[in-house]
């Protein structure tokens, strides 16, 4: 188990697995290349909990399969589309070790 530890009393540890960690690295490094800047593990935690948290991929999917009268499934499609397209870029750099 590695530990993050703290400098003062605003963080806590959090004990996960060498391969979580591996992944949270990774995961770092992506964002990183993504913002452009440098990032701790508590922001990069903070975006994907974000991330979680604010989409709803089963709404876009519920939408597509059953259609609202006088509604066009296209918007929902494509952004459907573009989720599973970024999740599978994100897949790609951390790795299937998540699943």
């Amino acid at each position: 188990m590695y530990t993050v530890c703290a400098l003062n009393s605003e963080y806590t540890t959090i004990r996960v697995k060498r391969s979580t960690k591996m992944l949270l690295e990774k995961a770092l490094i992506y964002m990183e290349s993504m913002l452009g800047r440098r990032i701790d593990y508590d922001e990069l935690l903070r975006i994907m909990v974000d991330k979680l948290l604010g989409r709803r991929p089963e709404l876009l999917l519920w939408l597509v399969e059953n259609p609202v009268k006088d509604y066009d499934r296209t918007l929902a499609l494509r952004i459907l589309g573009e989720e599973r397209a970024r999740d599978e870029r994100f897949r790609e750099v951390v790795g299937e070790g998540s699943s």
